[in-house]
This record gives C-alpha cells, sequence and structure tokens, in this order.
C-alpha cells in the first residue's frame, strides 16, 4: 500500500508540472495585475464615499493590500477564461475576431470577480453600520423607527454604490484589457505549446 503512494506522488507532481507549464503566464500575470489593482481602486473608493468609517482610514495602504489579497482570484479568473477561448479557438488566436472574444472573456471574467468583491465589501460595511447605528440608538434613546430608516437608508447606499461600481468596474476593466492585448501587439497567447 505504501508503494503505491509513492509511486503516484512523482506522477502528480509530472501532471502538476505540465499543467503549469502550458499556462501563459507572460499574459496572464500582467492582465491579472491590471484587473486586480483597477477593480480594487474602485472598492477603495467607493468604501471611502459610503463605506464604514473604521475602514476608510489609510486609503493607498488598504488598497494595495487588499488588491494584493485578492490577485490570486483574478489569476484564476485569467487562466478560466483563457483555458475557455483556447477550447473554443485553439490554444493559437490569429483572427482579430478570436482575440477580440478571449480578451472579453477576460472582461467578463474579471468583472464578476470584481463585482463579487466590491459586493462582499459593501456588505460587510453595512453589517459594521448596523451594528454601529443599533449601538447608538440604544445608547442615545433614539426611537426604533428612526434607527430602522437610517439603516434602510444605509443599505440603500450600499446597494446603490455596488450598482455604480459594477459599471465603473466593467468600463475599466474593458478599457484595460484593451489596453494590455494592445501593448502586446493585438495578439492574446490562450495556452502555451509544450516543449
Amino acid at each position: 500500500m505504501s508503494t503505491m503512494s509513492i509511486n503516484a506522488t512523482p506522477e502528480r507532481r509530472g501532471t502538476l508540472r505540465g499543467r503549469l507549464s502550458v499556462v501563459p503566464w507572460l499574459t496572464v500575470v500582467p492582465l491579472a495585475v491590471v484587473l486586480a489593482y483597477a477593480d480594487g481602486f474602485w472598492m477603495i473608493t467607493l468604501r471611502g464615499a459610503v463605506g464604514s468609517i473604521g475602514r476608510t482610514q489609510e486609503p493607498f495602504a488598504t488598497w494595495m493590500r487588499e488588491s494584493i489579497l485578492i490577485l490570486p482570484v483574478f489569476g484564476f479568473a485569467v487562466i478560466g477564461a483563457l483555458a475557455l477561448a483556447a477550447r473554443w479557438y485553439g490554444p493559437a488566436l490569429r483572427k482579430p475576431k478570436t482575440v477580440i472574444t478571449a480578451a472579453l472573456l477576460v472582461v467578463a471574467a474579471g468583472t464578476l470577480v470584481g463585482i463579487a468583491a466590491l459586493a462582499a465589501s459593501s456588505a460587510y460595511d453595512y453589517h459594521l453600520q448596523s451594528g454601529l447605528l443599533q449601538m447608538k440608538g440604544s445608547m442615545s434613546g433614539m426611537a426604533m423607527g428612526s434607527v430602522a430608516s437610517q439603516l434602510q437608508s444605509s443599505l440603500a447606499w450600499q446597494v446603490r454604490s455596488v450598482g455604480y461600481g459594477s459599471g465603473f468596474i466593467l468600463v475599466t476593466n474593458l478599457v484595460l484589457v484593451g489596453w494590455v492585448v494592445a501593448l502586446r501587439g493585438g495578439r492574446l497567447g490562450v495556452r502555451k505549446t509544450r516543449q
């Protein structure tokens, strides 16, 4: 039984190494970095406008930290989009239509990740704001109707910020992915060939 586990490990490593060697890292990394930092910018900007006051301190450091933390998720999204494009069109994209389709898949994947991160951030902001409003209401003896009204207003602002932020993220991702593809000479590698 121990012989089987010893023999299975090198095969798994070889398979993983083989899969990683076909990922076009020179395409994935720039796209993931651009998407993570751009979408992180909108998340921090909207947090500064309608978020919990406790989370709006040091916006630049927060933007850098949160963008780095979400970078792997954007990397997986870009890899998934490129894998889908490779499945549809093959490893080499030569026609402008296929390059545009692959770029739009990357935009869609990045936008979904960005909107999910924005929604999670807004939900956490609302959680913090509602706790603060309820505590403030109980300490000052505010009427429950007044606290409920403020909670409803806070929720409406968070929902609105996610709606506007989604549009900002989509447009920004379209522009930046188009820019990266243009910098690459209108080419987008979706899979490296195995050596």
